[in-house]
């Protein structure tokens, strides 16, 4: 280490005396003993650092390939396939070969835009495949090629480029230069023992990279920071941070971020497809069928509805669960069947008996609802025996209803969960949706209300307003999930039978971005390491802290209260009911005794 300050030292002293003599030094000038002499070898010294499966030559004229001072002839031998195209020829190679190529364009003399916009078609979304273009040393303009050659390499975003200068004399290769893209796009003279073809990628010399964020939760949050500047959070605001520190790039909003201001991702596709935005802080799945242009997936997740959760069933509604029909058909039955047996054995036994107590007696209903009854008193041991049986089926019926109806009141029941869509259109619930995020469901549903107020529907999402069912993803839920933890009574629930569909999401780049590589690097190393999972539990944790999310506690659940009367309708209609009908009985009885008392009366006469 301490030798380090004196390197230092020396060589500024040593660039400064240089400078002050006008001494030029070549830093381009080739080491004959470390470079290749000619474009075969150059190319399998490319070949050895990374294998390539196919070679394209592109050139001006056909002739010149067979010319003895490109030494055409061993790259011919070579044993790769070759394919050879002229200016204005033009297919995309990704879609017939692999991306696995090097491709070789030969301009002897002046630089050939044509021939340059061919390469480039045909590198379609493969501009990062390495390129070689030759030409002769004896060209006069060299700067003028050069940078002509350097602003196609700009505007086509090629980043692998390698331009290589043959001897008219043999075709030996005189020198060759580098393409380095960042921060701005230049030539790079090749040092000694150095890469060909460098990962141009690591280091983006402090490049701008253009950003623009959708807001939507848990993606993307912006917030304010204790000195007042916007922040990104979320787990896709934290990888383009990452990305940007990690590649040494600078960070450069397409607007000033706002808080609170909501903008779709299809606003951003727009600006994407137009080159305004190099990486957009949104998903995209390819819906367009141009997958090629995302990035490695980021998101395996699914479109779910998120409906409120089963609520207890209010105490108007636990009546109809005691009362109902197996209840009363149950008295009903046993109240007929003792009052036949008891007027049957007192017809036995000589007792007067009325033919309507065979149907109805006055000590068979008391009995059965565990009720006092006066007994007759008789030696008849059937009798007795028959007491005894509808003392034991009262006991059991008070007990059983009385069992039943307390643990109702204090445990209600809850209501039961939507199975499947069918159940969803037969409940109350209403599903609402953004316009945008709409997909076809797989089964049709009939309460469904589509919005254009996408900050509206955020807001009653995350506020947990129970009047809807939404449309949310798997990764989202995360967030409204932990936000319901410590409730006994969850608000809104997600099931797997309110499947909508599953996508698999990630960043959709410009047309040949060359971010891309980088961009899948940083991805496949975050998910691996597990940072996506952290960056979730970080979102969470700015949410609260800036208010954006509140917990949901126990203490929002509605506390015991007194009985009303609202909560005793089914009393107030039984009573009602009884009233009513006893009212209808009294009138009948009264007006048959009369009939028969004037029927009487008429035969006396």
């Amino acid at each position: 280490m301490k030798v380090l300050p004196k390197l230092v030292l020396g060589l500024n002293i040593t660039a400064f005396f240089t400078t002050l003599l006008g001494v030029n030094v070549d830093i381009c000038e080739n080491n004959p003993t470390s470079n290749p002499k000619d474009l075969p070898e150059l190319l399998k010294n490319i070949y050895k650092e990374r294998y390539f499966e196919s070679m394209v030559l592109l050139t001006s004229h056909t002739s010149l390939i067979s010319h003895s001072w490109w030494n055409s002839k061993a790259i011919f031998e070579w044993k790769v396939p070759k394919i050879i195209l002229a200016p204005g020829q033009e297919f995309e190679l990704r879609k017939v070969f692999n991306k696995d190529i090097i491709a070789v364009v030969f301009m002897p003399s002046t630089f050939d835009a044509v021939l340059f916009d061919s390469c480039a078609q045909l590198l379609n979304n493969t501009r990062q495949s390495r390129i070689v273009v030759a030409t002769s040393d004896s060209n006069m303009l060299h700067d003028q090629f050069q940078q002509e050659l350097l602003q196609s390499s700009a505007k086509y975003k090629m980043a692998r480029l390698l331009l290589a200068f043959l001897n008219v004399n043999g075709g030996e290769l005189c020198t060759h230069l580098k393409l380095q893209p960042y921060p701005t796009y230049r030539w790079q003279c090749p040092t000694h023992h150095g890469y060909f073809y460098p990962d141009y990628w690591r280091n983006l010399h402090r490049k701008a990279v253009i950003v623009y964020g959708e807001q939507s939760v848990p993606r993307v949050f912006l917030f304010k920071d204790a000195m007042g500047n916007i922040q990104y959070s979320g787990h896709i605001g934290r990888l383009v941070r990452l990305f940007v520190q990690h590649y040494n790039a600078t960070m450069q909003p397409y607007q000033p971020p706002v808080e609170d201001n909501s903008t779709f991702y299809t606003k951003i596709g727009v600006l994407v497809k137009q080159n305004l935005v190099d990486i957009p802080m949104t998903l995209d799945y390819g819906k367009d069928g141009h997958w090629h242009l995302n990035s490695d997936f980021v998101e395996v997740t699914q479109v779910k509805l998120m409906v409120p959760c089963p609520r207890p069933l209010a105490i108007q509604e636990l009546y109809p669960l005691m009362l109902n029909f197996d209840f009363f058909g149950s008295l009903i039955f046993c109240t007929i069947l003792f009052s036949f047996l008891h007027s049957l054995i007192d017809a036995i036994v000589g007792e007067i008996v009325q033919a309507c107590y065979f149907f109805l007696d006055d000590k068979a209903l008391p009995s059965i609802l565990g009720q006092s009854f006066k007994a007759r008193l008789s030696p008849v041991c059937s009798l007795k025996l028959l007491y005894l049986i509808m003392f034991f089926t009262g006991l059991h019926t008070s007990l059983h209803f009385a069992a039943k109806m307390k643990t109702l009141f204090t445990t209600p029941p809850y209501r039961r969960h939507l199975k499947d869509f069918d159940e969803l259109n037969r409940s109350p619930v209403k599903i609402l949706v953004y316009e945008n995020f709409f997909s076809e469901p797989p089964y049709p549903i009939e309460k469904l209300i589509i919005t254009k107020d996408y900050a509206s529907f955020q807001e009653m999402q995350q506020n947990f307003n129970t009047s809807f069912g939404y449309y949310t993803t798997t990764t989202t839920w995360q967030i409204y999930k932990r936000q319901q933890q410590g409730i006994s009574h969850k608000i809104f629930c997600m099931y797997n039978n309110l499947t909508i569909t599953s996508k698999v999401l990630g960043l959709r780049l410009p047309s040949n971005s060359e971010l891309k590589e980088p961009m899948d690097e940083l991805i496949r190393r975050a998910r691996d390491l597990g940072l996506m999972k952290a960056w979730y539990s970080m979102t969470f944790g700015d949410m609260l802290k800036h208010n954006e999310l509140h917990l949901h506690h126990g203490d929002n659940v509605g506390e015991a209260s007194a009985l009303t009367a609202s909560d005793l309708n089914w009393l107030w209609i039984i009573s009602a009911l009884g009233l009513m009908i006893g009212t209808v009985v009294f009138l009948l009885e009264n007006f048959i005794g009369r009939c028969c008392r004037l029927y009487l009366r008429s035969k006396k006469d």
